[in-house]
């Protein structure tokens, strides 16, 4: 065992090394100790996070925003599409009756045809 003992130890005996050491105690931080490390007032920490927060939000709302305003272009357009249609569809009805009820117009399409009537 001494000649492990020697491999780990300065000493030639088999001993274990005194733990008499001491460890140095952590040292407690103060509230001078705290502001005398910081390098700007507290006030800038605090615009800092509050100028990200505003950004945030108003990057947020701006998105929503658009979109929004994408959603109401988009339904314009689809209510002057339905009112177009709504008009051909009258003026398609209104062609269908007259010629269901008309004889001088089925006369005139029977001739734009092509077909001979009597």
């Amino acid at each position: 065992m001494n000649k492990a003992g020697n491999i780990y130890w300065d000493s030639a005996s088999a001993e274990w090394p005194s733990a008499t050491r001491s460890v140095p105690a952590r040292r407690r931080r103060t509230k001078a100790a705290v502001s005398a490390e910081r390098t700007g007032p507290w006030w800038l920490s605090f615009l800092i996070v509050t100028s990200i927060f505003v950004m945030l939000c108003v990057s947020i709302n701006y998105r929503a925003f658009s979109v929004a305003q994408e959603e109401v272009d988009k339904n314009t357009r689809l209510a002057v599409q339905v009112q177009s249609l709504t008009d051909e569809n009258l003026a398609l009805q209104e062609e269908i009756h007259t010629l269901k009820t008309d004889p001088r117009a089925i006369k005139r399409e029977a001739k734009r045809i092509g077909i001979a009537l009597r």
